[in-house]
């Protein structure tokens, strides 16, 4: 007898927290998140997503045993905005066991009715860009930082619940060979662009300044909002939360890749590649204390990968080729900082410049997410 009920007590948040550790049992390829973490974004009293939604934690028991978990949701913020009525599921892990998937989503189905949700949309872990729906392709390797890895199993269930698709994501790489030590292989007509649009533009590019975090971090907050806007289910993050987003990536940033575009000393444009914190996540096995803290100062020092993660111009400046001059400036770092590889994600299917560039580049299109939905 399956039953599903809510978060009630911390034991029970331990208990939600840590049941993924049963579902990827023996998958190399899952990198186990910081339990810290994870606790307290569940947590109403610490998590900052509880100021502006409605929540519901809940899990699935066999007798004692948590059998699956789910987040249903109300983002209050980002129905205003778009003038919907979304519900989301996220932090979707359930045993191989259709009848227990069926009943979390049925628990988090009922709950978002009664909340006024005409719609239920996931999985996704309060926000689209953070390990935004299933895996249909790409199980291979490890994701990279905010990248969803989950079982085979998962899109058939939510497909035979009635879930359909809503959209889908595709996250691309580019080894370091492809690209050329001499930056050779670069497509020449990015060369041009960029070169043209250097000397007719007058923007200058610089490297985000460390020394002045807290000044920076809202100019960069201002520029993805602003650059971000046209496309669809944009929800605009609020200073707090990109801040609460950006400080635990400060000791990560290498400002080799992360520059900024301005004209007349004005920002206009952004590019930031991070090296792939995942890569040390891995092998931490969810935890920093008290030992794995020793382990990650040598851990950062080899990470291989970086993650191409947050570019934009201002529209007015748009299709001058200052895009084409960050993507080279941040490769250029890329290069010479001696990563192995630089992933690309997430790219939705309706962003048709990023999928043409990343192809024009020659990247591969590594791996696929897909988000679903239902009418209620």
């Amino acid at each position: 007898m399956v039953t599903v009920e809510p978060v009630q007590s911390r034991r029970d948040l331990e208990a939600f927290v840590r049941f993924p550790w049963r579902v990827y049992r023996g998958d190399r390829n899952w990198v186990p998140p910081l339990i810290s973490d994870q606790m307290k974004s569940l947590d109403p009293e610490r998590g900052s997503f509880f100021r502006h939604a409605d929540v519901l934690r809940l899990l699935a028991r066999e007798g004692r045993e948590v059998v699956g978990t789910i987040v249903a949701f109300v983002d209050h913020r980002a129905n205003e905005y778009r003038g919907e009525a979304v519900g989301g599921f996220g932090f979707f892990e359930v045993v191989e066991d259709y009848s227990v998937a069926a009943a979390l989503l049925d628990a988090a189905r009922d709950w978002l009715r009664d909340q006024g949700a005409t719609v239920m949309r996931g999985p996704m872990n309060f926000t689209q860009s953070d390990h935004g729906g299933v895996l249909i392709a790409g199980a291979d390797c490890p994701p990279v930082m905010l990248q969803s890895h989950t079982p085979p199993y998962y899109a058939p269930f939510l497909e035979q619940y009635g879930l359909e698709k809503h959209a889908d994501f595709y996250a691309y790489r580019i080894f370091r060979h492809q690209i050329g030590e001499n930056l050779e292989n670069v497509p020449p007509e990015i060369l041009h662009v960029a070169e043209a649009a250097r000397r007719v533009s007058k923007v200058t590019l610089r490297s985000i300044r460390l020394d002045d975090w807290d000044r920076e971090v809202r100019v960069v907050w201002y520029l993805f909002n602003e650059t971000l806007k046209h496309f669809p289910d944009y929800v605009p993050m609020s200073e707090e939360d990109f801040i609460a987003m950006a400080n635990p990536l400060r000791s990560l940033i290498d400002p080799k890749m992360a520059i900024i575009a301005e004209i007349g000393g004005e920002p206009v444009g952004f590019g930031v590649a991070i090296p792939d914190i995942n890569r040390v996540l891995i092998h931490l096995n969810g935890h920093l204390f008290p030992f794995n803290w020793l382990r990650v100062r040598r851990l950062i020092r080899q990470i291989d990968v970086a993650s191409f993660k947050l570019m934009g111009v201002l529209d007015q400046y748009r299709m001058r080729g200052i895009d084409a001059l960050l993507y080279l400036e941040v490769i250029r770092g890329f290069m010479e900082r001696g990563y192995a590889w630089l992933d690309g994600s997430v790219t939705g299917e309706y962003n048709l410049m990023m999928n043409l560039v990343a192809q024009r580049w020659g990247a591969e299109r590594y791996k696929h997410f897909r988000v679903y939905q239902q009418s209620l």
